[in-house]
């Protein structure tokens, strides 16, 4: 069942994987007539020697057997002197990823066939069943991302004002504790005109952690304690991702009251999580259709993470030539900042076609407080839609360049920063190109923000000037 998530919270789960190779040892048995009349050998057990004089009994290899009894023919050549192959044991098959058993051990060849009427030797002894070599098992062990064994919560928490979370030893699936969720009564409606059909609340984390290793087609598994006497409340796993745009869930199960429950959940594919990356996981717990909830603490312990595809994948395409509108790039920064102003105009344009461009005016810029701590402010487009290895080009214009560094940058990973090259304009009132490749270092929180730094690199007086910028593309 998919639950339409509230702006706040979406559930995660977690998954576990191992495995054990054993080798196993060949059995081959060899047939040989010994002398004339000898009764035909086989390999493995021990064959019944022949009558003297016609074919001595014949040996049969194996189980380090004797072929047969020793019946002298003719010339003194005794069939069974020879001893059957001794079984080798197969060696022990290595541990590691992938333990090999023991090859069986081949047999070893009988005594030397008698000369005619004298009892055949033992025939070729059939090779030894080599033993069976103990695979070393592969124990692959999904790592715990969340087990809430500190004093913390690990940033896990709901916007829902109505729950509280704590760490607590009261439940737990592994370890000593547990995060403790207490959730409200919970009632819903039968159809929509009484109320809602579905209430629900959410426990997350905002965006997960980046050691979560949440990449798409990752295996969540998440465990849930739900009170005694829960009956026809759901529980799931789920994530926001794309810049929040799209929504997606584990399948949602009936918990077992009084007990753990095992939630699985599969990252979703490349397509629904990049550019922007997930920006939340979590577990929402409700009631629908006009069930309810009496209240109480629920559990959630042991989170774990395996697999995925580490790629940050895709394809887009951008390009801003601000004809009418500032297409969504602004001034990024607190609203009591003042100094500097975005907007869309048609003083300047870069190229022979088009009008517009984005004029960014700045006025008294304070100093920088040292040589490499310049004063700084930001033009930038919020969730572009550019992936990894693409190369970014803007194109800049400033009537005033002195002490004035421009740096494009890009904000992923959950907000962390990758900086470009800055560059120091050097022509006034001339356009000039400022490239940036998007880094292939980012993961799976995803490309937040994209744009250009502007910064006052004197440390003797402030800044004012007009940079614009035009014909922003990548590919």
């Amino acid at each position: 069942m998919t639950r339409f998530p509230k702006p706040l919270a979406c559930v995660v789960g977690i998954g576990f994987l191992a495995g054990t190779w054993i080798g196993t040892g060949c059995t081959k048995s060899t047939t040989t007539n010994g002398g004339n009349g000898g009764s035909t050998s086989s390999g493995g057990k021990a064959g019944n020697g022949g009558t003297t004089g016609n074919g001595g009994t014949t040996s049969s290899g194996g189980t380090a057997s004797n072929g047969g009894t020793t019946s002298s023919g003719g010339t003194t050549n005794s069939g069974g002197a020879g001893s059957g192959g001794k079984t080798s044991s197969g060696g022990a098959g290595s541990g590691g990823t992938a333990g090999s058993g023991g090859s069986g051990g081949a047999g070893e060849t009988g005594g030397t066939a008698g000369t005619t009427d004298t009892g055949g030797a033992g025939g070729t002894a059939g090779a030894g069943s080599g033993g069976t070599g103990s695979g070393g098992s592969t124990s692959t062990t999904c790592p715990t991302v969340w087990d809430w064994e500190g004093s913390t919560t690990d940033s896990w928490a709901s916007t829902d004002t109505d729950v509280t979370l704590a760490v607590s030893t009261t439940q737990k699936f592994a370890g000593t504790q547990s995060l403790k969720a207490t959730i409200p009564a919970l009632t819903s409606a039968t159809d929509g005109d009484a109320g809602a059909t579905s209430v629900s609340r959410t426990i997350a984390i905002t965006p997960p952690t980046t050691t979560s290793g949440m990449w798409p087609g990752a295996t969540i598994t998440a465990h849930v304690w739900v009170p005694a006497g829960t009956t026809k409340a759901w529980v799931q796993l789920f994530t926001l991702s794309n810049n929040w745009a799209s929504w997606n869930n584990s399948t949602s199960t009936t918990p077992t009251a009084g007990d753990w429950t095992t939630l699985t959940f599969t990252v979703p594919a490349a397509s629904a999580i990049f550019p922007g990356g997930i920006n939340q996981f979590g577990v929402q717990f409700g009631v629908s259709a006009g069930n309810s909830f009496a209240g109480g603490d629920i559990f959630i312990d042991a989170i774990t993470v395996c697999g995925g595809a580490q790629a940050c994948s895709g394809s887009g395409t951008g390009s801003f030539d601000f004809e009418t509108g500032a297409d969504g790039w602004a001034f990024k920064g607190a609203s009591t900042v003042t100094d500097t102003v975005v907007s869309q105009s048609t003083d300047l344009h870069y190229g022979g076609t088009g009008m517009g461009s984005l004029k960014v005016a700045m006025t008294a810029i304070p100093a920088a407080t040292s040589s490499s701590t310049w004063t700084s402010r930001l033009v930038e487009l919020a969730n572009p839609k550019a992936y990894c290895g693409q190369t970014v080009t803007y194109h800049v214009y400033a009537d005033n360049v002195t002490g004035l560094s421009v740096q494009p940058y890009a904000s992923a990973n959950g907000w962390a920063w990758f900086p470009g090259t800055s560059t120091t304009l050097t022509t006034v009132s001339n356009w000039s190109t400022v490239t940036f490749t998007v880094p292939a270092s980012i993961n799976f929180l995803g490309l937040q923000a994209m744009g250009l730094q502007l910064s006052n690199t004197s440390t003797t007086g402030t800044y004012t000037g007009t940079l614009y910028i035009d014909q922003i593309a990548w590919q």
